[in-house]
């Protein structure tokens, strides 16, 4: 790992890293679609995601942590109706934001410097891919149950059209 400590420079620069990644969300052309999530539920979105992030980083927070978090905030955006290619495309920006913070923070001065980075950014990249993961399966289960709740259809109908292994089956 990183000599000066990834979980220190999340929590020191979670504020930082937050609004930084809330005015690259806002600034983006192909990201105005979020603009009907607050500011505030977006910070409060990187705060809480930073924070699993870095009890990733010291093995405090797992599969099921992280899956919890992504798979509620999928259905939680799922119904502000928010569209699932944005999110992701915001998560990818988030995680491109934290290794530019990491490296920010590193001298990279020697090869065990720059593998550890390396290592680092695999660790942050694995998990941000497993919270995609678990976020879109969050919301296509939000989308399944909103869609049964307000359409006529059969479960097998349902099913026909929306593969996936749901946790509530």
């Amino acid at each position: 790992m990183l000599l000066r400590g990834i979980d220190s420079i999340l929590s020191n620069r979670s504020q930082e890293i937050g609004r930084r990644w809330l005015v690259q969300t806002r600034k983006a052309p192909n990201l105005t679609g979020l603009a009907i999530i607050s500011d505030a539920d977006l910070m409060e979105f990187s705060s809480q995601l930073l924070a699993i992030l870095g009890g990733w980083f010291r093995a405090e927070a797992g599969k099921p942590e992280i899956g919890a978090f992504f798979v509620g905030a999928g259905k939680d955006f799922c119904k502000k109706d928010v569209p699932i290619s944005l999110l992701t495309r915001a998560f990818v920006n988030l995680r491109k934001l934290v290794t530019v913070c990491l490296l920010e923070e590193e001298n990279l001065e020697g090869t065990h410097r720059v593998y550890a980075l390396m290592e680092a950014v695999d660790h942050h990249s694995d998990f941000f891919m497993l919270g995609i993961y678990y976020f879109t399966k969050g919301y296509l289960e939000e989308t399944f149950i909103r869609i049964s709740a307000g359409e006529n259809l059969s479960k097998e109908v349902m099913g026909k059209y929306l593969k996936d292994d749901f946790f509530f089956k």
